[in-house]
């Protein structure tokens, strides 16, 4: 398995005699939409819903670090990579089900998708979703918002596993949200599916709100250049975007990492960015910020793996340290 990924041995033993698809060295660049990021100790695809089980019943006993990812977006992988094991939900998680007034989707079901299913069925509640390029696993775990909607509005409940109770359903108020924030990122849950209440409407009136959120979308995001979504969440003092623009930050670059000039909270990789490229543009667009507004902006995006150099470093840490160019 290579250099330091000797500890994942047994586990990829493990997962080979449950059937569970997994590779070693995975690069990760290929599963993020910002398409950086090094190689995964083992990266664990489950083709089923008995196979994701399995793996998590295994990685439980394993007690080896491992992180879940959907549609990969809002991550930012460290060039290094991710010496643990990457989860993903892609395969098993995209059961997708309308029953009355209420949307049931897998964890790894595009959040568009779940908006057009909605909007099929004459369901009004999920058109926020269809300009949100993440996973519904994605969108309950963060809080995933956009047009002045998110998703604590509308989830009724969601289905989870936790090394203590296995699969357990719980209702939404249980999950502590606020802006850009649910109590998954704290804990060693696993969202596994959602479901959603919604609010019967007219088709074509609910697909029309959703075409001016697609229209919005595209023509004041980058839609079509590789990044990871809004790179900063909105301050007190305003928003993000904002005061990047106000600052002169649209079009800095770094390396192959590059400050959108259509959205200024939006980072572009060009080509051949990598993960301390945006960092280090982020820092310095933080710099400037503070300076100019005393505005503290705080990644919205998630880092994942050892800082370069500081294996073992929280991303909060990483962040808030003094720069080092």
């Amino acid at each position: 398995m290579g250099e330091g990924t000797e500890a994942l041995a047994p586990l990829a033993d493990r997962l080979r005699t449950l059937g569970v698809p997994h590779l070693a060295g995975e690069p990760l660049r290929r599963h993020t939409t910002f398409g950086i990021g090094g190689p995964a100790g083992l990266f664990v695809e489950p083709d089923t819903t008995a196979a994701l089980a399995a793996a998590l019943d295994a990685l439980r006993e394993a007690g080896v670090p491992w992180f879940v990812v959907g549609l990969g977006s809002n991550l930012l992988v460290s060039d290094r990579g991710y010496p643990g094991v990457v989860l993903s939900l892609l395969r098993a998680g995209r059961e997708l089900a309308v029953r009355g007034d209420r949307l049931e989707a897998g964890a790894g079901v595009p959040l568009a998708k779940a908006a057009h299913a909605a909007q099929a069925a004459g369901l009004s509640g999920l058109e926020y979703a269809i300009s949100i390029p993440g996973s519904v696993g994605g969108a309950v775990a963060m809080n995933a918002g956009a047009h002045g909607a998110a998703t604590a509005d509308v989830l009724e409940a969601v289905t989870l596993w936790s090394p203590e109770d296995g699969v357990v359903e719980l209702a939404a108020d249980a999950l502590g949200f606020a802006y850009r924030y649910s109590r998954v990122h704290e804990r060693p849950w696993v969202v596994l599916a959602a479901r959603f209440r919604l609010v019967p409407a007219d088709p074509g009136r609910v697909l029309a709100l959703m075409r001016r959120h697609m229209a919005y979308r595209k023509a004041t995001q980058p839609v079509g250049e590789r990044n990871a979504g809004s790179m900063f969440k909105n301050p007190p003092e305003g928003r993000a975007g904002a005061l990047i623009e106000a600052v002169g930050a649209k079009g800095w670059t770094e390396g192959g990492a590059h400050v959108s000039r259509l959205h200024a909270n939006f980072i572009i990789n060009t080509g051949d960015a990598t993960a301390r490229d945006v960092l280090t543009l982020m820092r310095r667009v933080r710099r400037a910020v503070m300076e100019r507004f005393g505005a503290v902006l705080r990644p919205e995006v998630r880092w994942v793996g050892p800082p370069e150099g500081e294996a073992g470093t929280s991303w909060e840490t990483l962040w808030l340290r003094e720069d080092s160019g």
